[in-house]
């Protein structure tokens, strides 16, 4: 079901449906134009509240993946609360803490999650899968490591570099090798926004199906960043796994876990 957060659409998905969405498009034998995949978690949401240009690329993919217990706190707030009075809003959003807390808010649909899972799909079936991203040769050990556990999965990559959106020759050179390629999934691994940017902006030169950007991703998925313990993230407290791991992130757990409930609070008595 496709619902709105702070004017952003989410698709509120399972696991399952989000795969299953996927794998149709990569099945699909007619030609048909490159499908675009965002994982939305809640600096996203932030972000695009003042990038105009985001915005309207997250509202164009063409599945917003709930990346996050607080994405999927959100929505359940602002359904809940929707035409209440203050103290009304007040008691839904103590209510909406506790089903945090309790893990009771359903599954998110993560970027790493996705990854994994779709790789997975890729060795069984014979995916072809292009990664684009990521420094040093992070992006070649992630493509040696998927043959290793997944041997049936097609891959490719490059480590692109920040150059790749600024320098015109170095992007023509890598749309070059992704369409001599063709895969069937590119993941795109720059910064988080900067990714989204780049694939909207070359998803008419690109020949792949489905397109994703997965920030981060590989260095989590090579074991470089320990994984919060799982009780953690059930109970949407992977910031606070995060912020002791790499305490220079104050400023982006911050926007997650104070601007964003804040922001949503107030959207709720915009939808009176």
């Amino acid at each position: 079901m496709r619902e709105k957060i702070l004017g952003v659409n989410v698709d509120f998905v399972s696991r399952q449906e989000a795969v299953k969405k996927i794998s149709s498009w990569v099945e699909y034998s007619e030609k048909q134009p490159l499908k675009q995949v965002v994982t939305a978690y809640s600096e996203f949401l932030v972000r695009a509240n003042y990038d105009k240009r985001f915005k309207e690329i997250i509202n164009k993919a063409d599945l917003v993946t709930p990346d996050g217990i607080s994405v999927l706190a959100a929505g359940h707030y602002l359904k809940e609360s929707k035409n209440r009075n203050l103290i009304f809003k007040l008691l839904i959003g103590f209510g909406t803490g506790l089903d945090i807390l309790s893990g009771s808010l359903g599954d998110t649909v993560t970027g790493v999650w996705l990854f994994e899972k779709l790789s997975e799909l890729a060795g069984a079936n014979g995916w072809k899968v292009f990664l684009l991203g990521s420094w040093g040769d992070t992006a070649e050990r992630t493509a040696t490591m998927l043959l290793k556990r997944f041997p049936g999965i097609i891959v490719d990559s490059d480590p692109g570099e920040k150059k790749v959106g600024s320098n015109e020759e170095r992007n023509k050179e890598v749309i070059k090798k992704i369409n001599e390629f063709q895969p069937d999934i590119l993941c795109v691994t720059y910064s988080p926004v900067v990714q989204e940017k780049w694939i909207e902006e070359n998803r008419d030169k690109l020949k792949a199906k489905v397109a994703i950007g997965l920030g981060g991703t590989f260095n989590e998925f090579l074991g470089e960043f320990k994984k919060a313990p799982a009780w953690m993230e059930k109970m949407g407290l992977k910031w606070l796994w995060r912020l002791i791991q790499e305490p220079k992130r104050w400023r982006r757990i911050l926007n997650a876990v104070v601007v964003f409930p804040w922001l949503v609070f107030l959207e709720s008595f915009k939808q009176e």
